[in-house]
């Protein structure tokens, strides 16, 4: 996941949605070995449509 060090700056930007999604989106990089936005959109537990992709 994120570092304490950047965990601790973004929190004072970010409100706590935006925090989680970006942990997320951090997670999702990090396990997928494929970086495709149509299979980021799919693995990411959010709705998105795919059509505008």
């Amino acid at each position: 996941m994120l570092a304490s060090f950047y965990q601790n700056f973004l929190e004072k930007y970010l409100n706590k949605a935006q925090l989680i999604t970006l942990k997320m989106l951090v997670w999702l990089l990090q396990t997928q070995k494929q970086v495709k936005l149509e299979r980021l959109a799919a693995t990411l537990p959010l709705p998105i449509d795919l059509s505008l992709i």
